[in-house]
C-alpha cells in the first residue's frame, strides 16, 4: 500500500458507525437554517467522495453514505412534520384512557392515552385539568378544546416530551362520561414494587431503590437528588445501560452455571429485556443496551466476531430509523456518548495507569469512570448546569455500590413479591442506598462543582480532542500527546477567554 496514503488514514473506521454517523448529521440538519444545512451536506458529501478517493469505501458505499445522509434529514422532517403539525384540534368531545392521576390544590391533573374523536384514533398523551375524581384505566370522555405542544429540536428538554408520548394539552370544561377500567400492567407493576420496597426499606431508602429500578425518581427525598445532581452521580437513578448490563450479567452467569448455550441464553433474555423497556418507557439507554448485549450473544452463538463499536453503531442506527427525534433526547446523547467514550478512552488509559504500576483492578475501574465522565461532562453540564470536580472520583463508590445495590434489591424484590418472608433481603440492603446518599450530601456539602455551559465552539474542539486522542485514531502515540496537548490549550483559550 502507498505510504503516502497510508499516512491519510487517520482513523479506523467501521461501515456500521459510519453510516450512523452521517445518519446522525442528517437528522442534525433539521435544528439548522437550511443555508447552514447545505453546508453540512456539500461537507457530508465531500467526505464521502474523499473516502471514496482513498480507497477506504466503494462507488457505491460512498453513494449510499450520501443517501444516508438525506434519508436521515427527510425521516427527521417528516417525524417533525407528523408530530406538530397533524393530529387532533379544537373544540368538541374527547375520550381517551387515564394513565396517571396528581391531585392538585382544586381538583386532578390527568394524563391520558388512546384518544378518540369524532369516530377517528389520534397517537400520542394528552394532559387536562379537572374536578372530577379519576382513577387509572378510567376511558373518560370530555368536552374541551386540545391543544398540541409543538415540539422544539432547539431544546433537548422539549425533546423529552417526543419520547414520553406527551403531544396534547386539554382544556376539559366539561366530562361527559367516565367508565371504570384497569389500571395498565405497567403502573400496577411498579405501584407494587413501590409499596413493598417502602414497606421494607422505609421512604429515604425505598425511593431510591424504587428510582434505581425504574428511573422514576420522584419518590426521592429532594435533597438527595439536589445532592447527586451537584455532584455528578445522579446517573445512578436514571436508566441506563448499567442498570441492563448488570442484569444481564446475573441472569447469564445464572444460565452459564446451569450449561445453558448462548442461543437459548438469548431467547431468554429476549422477553425479559422487552418487558423491562415497557416498564420503564422504552428509554433510549436501555434499548441501546439490549440490543448491544443481543448482538454480543447472537456473535457468540454463530461464531462470529463481536466489535462493540459496530454494535454501537448499529444500535444507534436501528433506533434513530425508527424514532429520528431521539437524537435530541438527553437520555439517548448521554448513554451513547458514555459508551463511545468507554470503548474509545478506557484501553489507553488503563495502559497508562497499568504502566505507573498501579493495580490493574484499580486502574480498569478509574479509566472507566474517567473515560465516562469525559464523554458526557458538557452535555452533563448543559442538564444540571454545573461541572462536578470530584465526580470522577466519587463514581469510583457510587458505581459499584449502585450495581450490588441493583442486583441485590431486584432479586430480593421479586421473591418478597412472591414470599413475603423474603422481605429481610430487602431491609439488610437499605443501607447500601443509604451510604450512596449520604456520601453524596458529604461530597456536595465540600462546594467543588462549578457552574459552566459548553458553547460550540468549545463541544465542537472538545470532542475533537477525545477522538483523535482514543484508540479508534490511528496517530501515534506521540502525535496524540502534541495534538492532544495543542487541542486542550485551544479549550482553555476559548473557556478562559469568556
Amino acid at each position: 500500500m502507498d505510504k503516502a496514503e497510508d499516512k491519510l488514514r487517520l482513523f479506523n473506521l467501521r461501515f456500521f458507525p459510519l453510516f450512523a454517523a452521517f445518519l446522525i448529521l442528517g437528522i442534525f440538519t433539521v435544528k439548522v437554517s437550511l443555508l447552514v444545512a447545505v453546508i453540512l451536506w456539500v461537507v457530508a458529501i465531500f467526505i464521502a467522495l474523499t473516502l471514496l478517493f482513498m480507497k477506504r469505501v466503494r462507488w457505491f458505499v460512498a453513494l449510499a453514505l450520501v443517501v444516508t445522509v438525506f434519508l436521515g434529514y427527510g425521516l427527521a422532517s417528516l417525524e417533525l412534520h407528523y408530530r406538530n403539525d397533524v393530529g387532533l384540534r379544537g373544540w368538541g368531545e374527547v375520550t381517551c384512557r387515564v394513565t396517571g392521576v396528581t391531585e392538585s390544590e382544586g381538583g386532578y391533573f390527568v394524563a391520558a392515552d388512546h384518544l378518540s374523536a369524532e369516530g377517528k384514533s389520534f397517537s400520542g398523551g394528552v394532559a387536562f385539568a379537572t374536578d372530577t375524581p379519576l382513577s387509572l384505566g378510567d376511558r373518560v370522555t370530555f368536552y374541551g378544546e386540545v391543544r398540541i405542544n409543538m415540539l422544539s429540536v432547539e431544546s433537548i428538554f422539549s425533546a423529552l416530551q417526543y419520547r414520553k408520548g406527551y403531544k396534547y394539552t386539554a382544556t376539559c370544561r366539561d366530562v361527559i362520561r367516565v367508565e371504570e377500567g384497569a389500571a395498565p400492567l405497567s403502573y400496577t407493576v411498579k405501584q407494587g414494587a413501590k409499596e413493598i420496597l417502602k414497606k421494607y426499606q422505609g421512604q429515604r431508602a425505598g425511593g431510591f431503590s424504587y428510582a434505581m429500578l425504574f428511573g422514576d425518581g420522584e419518590e426521592m427525598l429532594k435533597d438527595d437528588k439536589s445532592a447527586m445532581r451537584e455532584v455528578g452521580v445522579a446517573h445512578v437513578f436514571a436508566i441506563s445501560g448499567l442498570h441492563v448490563a448488570v442484569l444481564a450479567g446475573v441472569i447469564l452467569f445464572i444460565l452459564r452455571k446451569c450449561k445453558v448455550k448462548d442461543g437459548v441464553a438469548l431467547l431468554v433474555l429476549l422477553p425479559v429485556f422487552g418487558f423491562y423497556a415497557y416498564l420503564v418507557g422504552f428509554s433510549p439507554s436501555v434499548l441501546r443496551a439490549a440490543i448491544m448485549v443481543t448482538l454480543s450473544l447472537a456473535a457468540s452463538h454463530f461464531g462470529l466476531r463481536y466489535d462493540d463499536l459496530s454494535a454501537l453503531g448499529f444500535a444507534a442506527i436501528l433506533l434513530l430509523l425508527t424514532r429520528p427525534l431521539l437524537l435530541f433526547d438527553v437520555s439517548f446523547i448521554m448513554s451513547f456518548l458514555a459508551v463511545f467514550g468507554i470503548q474509545s478512552l478506557a484501553s489507553p488509559l488503563k495502559k497508562a495507569f497499568t504502566s505507573h504500576k498501579m493495580n490493574e483492578k484499580l486502574a480498569g475501574a478509574l479509566a472507566l469512570s474517567i473515560a465516562a465522565t469525559l464523554a458526557v461532562l458538557p452535555v452533563s453540564a448543559v442538564v444540571f448546569g454545573r461541572i462536578s470536580l470530584v465526580g470522577i472520583l466519587l463514581n469510583l463508590v457510587v458505581v459499584p455500590l449502585c450495581s450490588v445495590s441493583y442486583v441485590i434489591t431486584l432479586f430480593g424484590l421479586l421473591l418478597t413479591a412472591a414470599f413475603s418472608g423474603f422481605g429481610a433481603i430487602l431491609g439488610a440492603v437499605k443501607y447500601l442506598p443509604l451510604i450512596i446518599c449520604d456520601i453524596s450530601a458529604w461530597a456536595s456539602s465540600l462546594g467543588l462543582s462549578e457552574k459552566y455551559d459548553f458553547g460550540i465552539a468549545e463541544l465542537l474542539v472538545y470532542y475533537a480532542i477525545l477522538a483523535f486522542t482514543g484508540k479508534y485514531s490511528l496517530a501515534s502515540k506521540k502525535v496524540k500527546l502534541v495534538t492532544g496537548g495543542m487541542g486542550a490549550g485551544v479549550l482553555a483559550i476559548l473557556i478562559f477567554a469568556v
